[in-house]
């Protein structure tokens, strides 16, 4: 049976053709695994699977594409829902539809409502280069669902790369969307630690201050910052660290009088941090929400 196929699309045959269905099962469930209790796609892929091993079915690469343009849509209306992209800063309405494009929609998955010029300039990071292979998959996904003679699909090793190609480019989308926090959490590192540092020094914390008659903090480290959420108007920052601290034991004089004394130790703390996606590195004493855990000095 004939059919017509781009030479992208050729080389993605040439290259899936000899990935056996059981390499595109482990893509299947590593996508499954990114949407836990997700019943519709769960659905959806096994309708993909079920046509796409029916070898009496002549048509099948065709409806295969059919079924994938449903996971495309369902999968961006989940990871980047209209009403979201449209609150993003760098949202402009494109003058040609009255909806969010779905080149919109991918790229809110990697960098959610972050500034582009941020993006670029300080994370250095293209999401064009992520954003392409989704599109691209989705044309060969609309060529292939028109069924004409010249058109049909059918090939194994074609039917694997129209799977493989959908599946590999949102998993490639995904990938990238961590790698970007990463780069975030990166550029992020020296005004979080200032921040925290702010907020351990200005407030009454109240965890320090039942430790001593004076507790002072003389400084803290940064464990591990992640992004815990990114959205369209805020990021949201999961920080883990330990604070110094000196605590004194009677009044500065009870101290020079050996009445008095002084000792350092250090607690681990957690902090949850947020700042406006569109003003990513606006971090201020007041974005921190602080709790230190002294239990080790009670034990």
């Amino acid at each position: 049976m004939a059919t017509t196929i781009s030479s992208t699309r050729r080389e993605a045959c040439l290259m899936t053709g000899r990935r056996k269905w059981q390499h595109l099962r482990s893509l299947r469930q590593e996508l499954l695994d990114q949407f836990p209790g997700d019943d519709f796609l769960e659905k959806l892929l096994e309708g993909v699977w079920l046509v796409g091993r029916d070898k009496r079915n002549p048509i099948r690469g065709n409806l295969v594409a059919s079924a994938l343009r449903e996971v495309f849509g369902h999968l961006l209306h989940s990871l980047a829902p209209d009403k979201e992209v449209r609150k993003c800063v760098w949202f402009e309405q494109d003058p040609n539809t009255p909806t969010v494009t779905r080149r919109q929609k991918a790229r809110y998955i990697v960098q959610a409502g972050l500034p582009e010029e941020f993006v670029a300039d300080v994370l250095n990071f293209e999401v064009d280069e992520y954003v392409a292979p989704l599109l691209e998959a989705f044309q060969s996904l609309n060529k292939a669902t028109h069924v004409r003679p010249e058109t049909i699909v059918y090939d194994s090793a074609e039917v694997r790369g129209l799977i493989a190609e959908v599946l590999e480019a949102f998993l490639h989308l995904s990938e990238s969307a961590v790698d970007a926090r990463s780069d975030l959490v990166r550029a992020i590192e020296a005004k979080m630690h200032d921040a925290v540092f702010d907020n351990l020094i200005a407030e009454s914390i109240d965890e320090l201050e039942e430790l001593s008659t004076h507790t002072t903090v003389d400084g803290h480290f940064i464990e591990k910052v992640e992004v815990i959420e990114l959205n369209a108007e805020q990021v949201v920052y999961e920080v883990i660290g330990e604070v110094g601290v000196e605590l004194q034991y009677g009044s500065n004089s009870d101290v020079r009088k050996d009445i008095g004394m002084r000792m350092g130790d250090s607690y681990p703390y957690r902090a949850i941090v947020l700042s406006k996606a569109g003003l990513p590195l606006d971090i201020g004493r007041g974005d921190v929400e602080l709790q230190i855990d002294n239990s080790s000095f009670f034990e």
